[in-house]
């Protein structure tokens, strides 16, 4: 560390005048109105860095070293607070909430961990920071995630119905027993029809639901291309939720 910070220190030292060149200091003549009482007013001409007087010279390095070695001093410091700000006990336990039940969002963790929106707000920003989490934000909801995690598309919109229970029991329903239709989970599940019908159309609309026609009625089908990825976030998810 130490051979490095005296190249560090060499470069600057023989380097720093250089670029300093490459930009010059122009010297432009006075054109005030006393001008042509002096002769040889003189041409516009550029210095070098090497042409400036001792002093400017030496400020100049000067200034460039004590910035160095202030960033040498203190970027660690401040790196190492970044660091253990990343660690509390409510932000594990968010983190830890969060790894649980993908897709929550502020609500549910406040619910859960007794939390209120301020708080987790502030935690929630210490770990995007920290490159923890990552939020997704579909229509007025946010939902989390793990950034551990490589999240597709299709998980993090299954994700999204499976956080509502009407929208889980409604996905498991026609995942278990296709071709129910809005009257079917209607009945069966005791929910207004017009809830059932936005949830469907919700599905359909985000490709994790396709519709048939049989005659008056519309039976729904869960897409067989996130059909696997279906069953694996509902098998993720159960224990988390008995858990709670």
């Amino acid at each position: 560390m130490k051979n490095l910070w005296t190249t560090f220190l060499l470069f600057i030292l023989v380097c720093s005048p250089a670029l300093a060149s490459a930009n010059g200091y122009e010297v432009a003549p006075y054109t005030g109105p006393e001008r042509g009482m002096y002769e040889g007013g003189g041409d516009d001409t550029t210095l070098s860095f090497w042409e400036l007087p001792f002093k400017l010279q030496l400020i100049y390095i000067s200034g460039l070293l004590v910035t160095s070695v202030t960033l040498y001093k203190f970027l660690p410091l401040l790196l190492g607070r970044v660091r253990q700000n990343c660690k509390n006990q409510n932000r594990d336990e968010i983190l830890e909430f969060i790894t649980a039940n993908p897709g929550s969002t502020i609500s549910d963790i406040g619910k859960q961990l007794k939390l209120n929106r301020g708080t987790i707000k502030y935690h929630l920003k210490i770990l995007q920071m920290c490159n923890k989490i990552k939020c997704v934000r579909k229509g007025k909801i946010v939902m989390i995630f793990k950034n551990s995690y490589k999240w597709s598309n299709t998980e993090q919109k299954i994700a999204f119905f499976l956080r509502n229970d009407t929208g889980k029991t409604i996905l498991i329903s026609i995942l278990h027993k296709p071709g129910m239709t809005n009257q079917d989970l209607t009945k069966t599940f005791n929910l207004d029809k017009s809830t059932v019908h936005w949830h469907i159309n919700d599905m359909h609309n985000e490709g994790l639901v396709h519709f048939k026609n049989d005659g008056k009625y519309k039976r729904c089908f869960i897409n067989p291309v996130i059909e696997a990825d279906l069953i694996k976030a509902i098998s993720e998810s159960e224990p988390a939720i008995s858990a709670s």
